[in-house]
């Protein structure tokens, strides 16, 4: 099995114009006679590669603790593209069954590119840009994708992965009301990854939220 982290590094990483700065400051040091090293950190919730939930625009969508395991990690179709993205150019390189879907290139999604792609019921797009769509665009199409319930990623680097099939881990921070995490996600391939996920629950919380696993 190979890995790819498709994850770009927090603090050096571009910053969304108006977003915080993420930020790091020591509380304990060991270098000053502490016992141990503890850092403080800053960052606002779309800070680095990250994951926008529903009620980023939609008032009663889902917020980030709501997402499922299973939305976020699963089977995923990595494609190259650039430019303005259209209908026309999805609808040849989208599977049929497609539930997550992650573009390579710099692109600029349009308002009926993001249409097709709502129409799809994905559970989850992934862009390399810090938006999907140009600033003009941005809430139209935001509302458009958040509105079906699909969760999206922004600033990717995927950078050292080819297009084609993959499984996709992409798990959010659990933080309860909000807007968005940051994420570490991770492309998983290999000859013997059965891309189909089998679902157990994980009764040691007592939440009844389900524990996605693949076998190996």
């Amino acid at each position: 099995m190979k890995l790819y982290d498709i994850t770009r590094e927090l603090f050096s990483t571009a910053i969304y114009p108006g977003d915080p700065v993420p930020a790091a400051e020591p509380v304990n040091e060991i270098r000053k006679g502490d016992a141990f090293n503890l850092t403080r950190i800053t960052l606002g919730t779309h800070s680095g590669t990250h994951m926008d939930a529903p009620w980023h625009f939609i008032p009663e969508g889902k917020t980030i603790e709501e997402i499922t395991l299973e939305q976020t990690i699963g089977p995923c179709h990595v494609v190259a593209l650039e430019g303005k993205v259209t209908r026309e150019m999805l609808e040849p390189v989208v599977p049929k069954g497609c539930e997550r879907l992650l573009i390579q290139g710099e692109i600029e999604l349009t308002c009926e590119g993001a249409g097709y792609l709502a129409e799809k019921r994905l559970q989850l797009l992934g862009v390399e840009g810090m938006n999907v769509g140009s600033e003009e665009t941005c809430t139209e199409i935001h509302r458009t994708l958040l509105g079906t319930g699909m969760v999206i990623l922004e600033n990717l680097d995927m950078s050292k992965a080819a297009p084609g099939q993959y499984v996709l881990v992409a798990a959010p921070l659990r933080m309860k009301g909000m807007d968005g995490s940051p994420v570490r996600a991770v492309l998983m391939e290999g000859e013997n990854l059965h891309l189909t996920p089998k679902c157990e629950t994980a009764s040691a919380s007592g939440n009844g939220r389900k524990l996605v696993l693949f076998d190996l």
